[in-house]
């Protein structure tokens, strides 16, 4: 049986459902998979979607701390949150067909780099730093009785 890996949010949203594609591959958040037992897998993200030549798909997720999430609606309380086995242990594989539902416990940030014009050059760092120390001259006397925080 041949594989496919799937690691882009574009090719992810043309096999997944829309809010799972869009919001999860490639994300980084508290999520949780409702799965056919009863059970909640906590996970962080989805690196990758697994495509079988015969239409199995797999999700390559990595697993969050077990245990309620914080400030999780009362309906919620009840289910058994599953997570990372152990300290270090947290990637598994998902087979698909066994999640029922997926949800967000917190809001997510994305993954990808920050937008590199965005990040100031070390030119502009030096002048907002000059910037920063031209201020008026501070006479001994004024400094006297200030008090160092």
């Amino acid at each position: 049986m041949a594989w496919t890996r799937i690691t882009t949010q574009e090719e992810a949203a043309t096999l997944l459902p829309a809010w799972f594609g869009q919001r999860i591959i490639g994300s980084r958040g508290r999520f949780g998979l409702l799965l056919t037992s009863g059970d909640v897998l906590r996970i962080t993200s989805i690196p990758a979607v697994l495509v079988s030549s015969d239409g199995l798909m797999l999700l390559d997720v990595v697993l969050d701390h077990a245990g309620v999430p914080d400030d999780v609606d009362l309906a919620w309380r009840s289910k058994h949150f599953l997570g990372a086995p152990y300290p270090g242990g947290d990637y598994a594989t998902v087979n698909l067909a066994h999640v029922v539902a997926a949800v967000e416990f917190a809001h997510t940030a994305n993954v990808e780099p920050p937008d590199e014009g965005s990040v100031p050059s070390a030119d502009e760092v030096v002048a907002d730093l000059a910037r920063l120390t031209d201020m008026p001259a501070v006479g001994r006397a004024d400094t006297e009785g200030a008090v160092e925080r």
